[in-house]
């Protein structure tokens, strides 16, 4: 007994001493840098690097239009910052799925869904199963730009409310589909009260707008419905604070597309009182401002300042140059988050060159990808070879990443027939009688030093291989609407790193081709793998066609995979704050001001 007496004496000494060692340390930091002085209002500000430019988030655009709006718009359910499972917001629980025994559907799959009772909107009036089925509709327009959304949506038979309940509804599969339950709880749902005073769409049955032709006719029969159309579309619906309005508990405050989005909480909003029983609504922040700081040094003013609270995506070397300020450590505390999203060299295959095969994987083996990852990147990222999520089973680990060597990318361009005839230092090939230089443009956000640094290495190492990069500097919205519609030979961008169950349809299916489908890509063999993947159950026999689908992915470089980065996060720490996998990496709304600043 002694002996243990002895021991713990001794352990609690050495904790003392750590404590003692670490409050001296603290002392010195704060002696050095001053004390620091935390705001104390409830106010959390992140800084968007690219702007939001729309608050009506169905409808396609940047990221950041998401993000924002999600403060608005809920959705029946949402991922769980830690476990990446689905928890529930609107709805009191996540249904499972069971087959129809007997009935009209008999065989089918359903999900049966129940809204919160407390749920309600703006004007008071509660959300219920016709505001899903109307929001569900707007996918179905026909003259609206949703073509992504509606490949989730292949499999769904109907959506019927429970006659019994407004807040009740059952939705029903014709058969297995991976992401049947996160399609119908992942989309916003819109107030059809506000959106749709006059019943226009909600009176039209979702059946005849699932239907492609009927859907066509109805709007040529129907003025009112193109109309209908054009004003969700307009700007009052994206910008027009007395306008947009959702059961999620912010509102708009300001809205201006050069300066940010300024949201304030909602008084006595409904989901504060299920907090306890569901800490997934939590709304923590009396106001949530997203300001557009474009360029970093005016970013890092505002850091060093304490002004910006969330502060995603600085360059790796801003990021450690920052970290290493220990002034700046009292304030801040500097996060490195896992891989959420990756980055790629998209390829539209429609274009003159890109066509070959051979071209595609003569640039893939022109990158130097270990200057990206190592300079560029200062080891905050790694290789990744398909869309798939590296952390997953399904991911194809097998494939090896793409080397960097040019005397490879020189022999593919030769068998191609693209070989340079005139000495200029860029490869040519005589095509319908006239020689044609191998030199194509590649977009880029000029705003992102990362892209652009990115650039600047392709566009020289591919010089080496025989292949001209013109750099076209555009603003990450051009870059997306461009790329929409096909009006581009080559383009940097991000792309996300979905946290479930990787669905091709809208990105690689030859179907989406003029929608998600950004590359012209189009293999029938492809087509099969996605659509066997899309229904298939059994986890085993999925991850197979997973590894064979990213193998022809690999092989025909669509896109040309670079690099997966580390989420980059400045967090202030006069919040206990609440990071994550899922991009954008941040739950703003769960970001409490300390209890000692309050």
């Amino acid at each position: 007994m002694k002996i243990q007496n002895k021991q713990t004496l001794l352990l609690l000494l050495a904790a003392m001493t750590l404590l003692l060692f670490q409050a001296a340390c603290g002392s010195d930091a704060e002696s050095a840098c001053g004390k620091v002085e935390f705001r104390k209002e409830n106010t959390v500000t992140v800084r968007m690097e690219a702007a939001a430019t729309s608050l009506n988030p169905i409808l396609p655009g940047p990221g950041y239009n998401r993000y924002a709006a999600a403060n608005i718009f809920q959705t029946l359910a949402n991922v769980e910052p830690k476990t990446l499972e689905m928890v529930p917001i609107l709805i009191k629980k996540i249904p499972e799925v069971y087959t129809m025994a007997e009935g009209p559907y008999q065989g089918l799959l359903a999900y049966d869904f129940e809204i919160y009772d407390e749920a309600k909107w703006d004007d008071g009036s509660p959300v219920t199963a016709n505001d899903f089925l109307f929001s569900l509709k707007i996918i179905h327009h026909p003259s609206l730009p949703l073509g992504e959304w509606l490949g989730y949506f292949e499999y769904l038979k109907t959506v019927e409310a429970d006659p019994n309940n407004p807040k009740k509804f059952t939705a029903y599969f014709t058969e297995y589909y991976i992401l049947a339950l996160e399609t119908l709880c992942q989309f916003p749902i819109y107030p059809a009260y506000r959106y749709d005073p006059d019943g226009v769409l909600s009176n039209v049955p979702l059946a005849d707008l699932r239907d492609p032709i009927k859907a066509q006719q109805l709007v040529k029969a129907n003025p009112a419905l193109a109309a209908w159309a054009d004003d969700f579309q307009s700007a009052r619906f994206a910008n027009d604070k007395t306008a947009i309005s959702g059961s999620g508990p912010y509102q708009v405050e300001s809205f201006d597309v050069d300066q940010g989005v300024v949201f304030v909480k909602k008084a006595n909003w409904w989901g504060d009182a299920l907090v306890d029983d569901n800490p997934y609504l939590a709304a923590w922040p009396d106001k949530i401002i997203y300001r557009f700081v474009k360029d970093e040094a005016p970013a890092e003013s505002l850091i060093r300042k304490g002004e910006l609270d969330v502060v995603p995506a600085l360059s790796p070397a801003k990021f450690l140059e920052l970290k290493s300020d220990a002034c700046l450590g009292l304030r801040y505390g500097f996060e490195l988050v896992g891989a959420n999203s990756y980055g790629r060299l998209m390829v539209n295959m429609q274009k003159p060159g890109l066509a070959d095969k051979e071209v595609r994987q003569a640039l893939a083996h022109a990158i130097d990808y270990n200057y990206l990852l190592h300079t560029v990147w200062q080891g905050m990222a790694e290789r990744c070879v398909s869309p798939a999520n590296p952390a997953k089973p399904f991911y194809a680990r097998d494939l090896v990443p793409y080397p960097y060597d040019i005397q490879k990318a020189e022999d593919l361009l030769a068998a191609a027939g693209w070989t340079d005839t005139n000495g200029d230092g860029t490869a040519d090939k005589t095509i319908d009688g006239q020689r044609v230089e191998l030199n194509l443009n590649m977009m880029v956000a000029g705003a992102s030093e990362i892209s652009s640094q990115a650039a600047k290495s392709i566009q020289a190492t591919a010089r080496n291989a025989g292949i001209g990069l013109n750099i076209v500097d555009e603003d990450i919205r051009v870059i997306s609407q461009k790329t929409r519609q096909g009006d581009y030979d080559l383009a940097i961008t991000g792309a996300t790193l979905f946290p479930g169950l990787l669905e091709m349809y809208q990105t690689f299916h030859s179907k989406s081709i003029g929608a998600g489908n950004r590359y012209g890509f189009s293999n029938p063999e492809m087509d099969r793998l996605i659509e066997a993947i899309r229904t298939e159950p059994d986890e085993a026999r999925r991850n197979v066609l997973y590894i064979q689908a990213q193998t022809i992915l690999y092989d025909e470089l669509p896109e040309i995979f670079l690099y997966a980065p580390q989420q980059r996060l400045v967090a202030n720490k006069r919040f206990d704050y609440v990071l994550s996998p899922n991009r954008p990496g941040y739950y703003e709304g769960y970001f409490k001001l300390r209890e000692d600043l309050q």
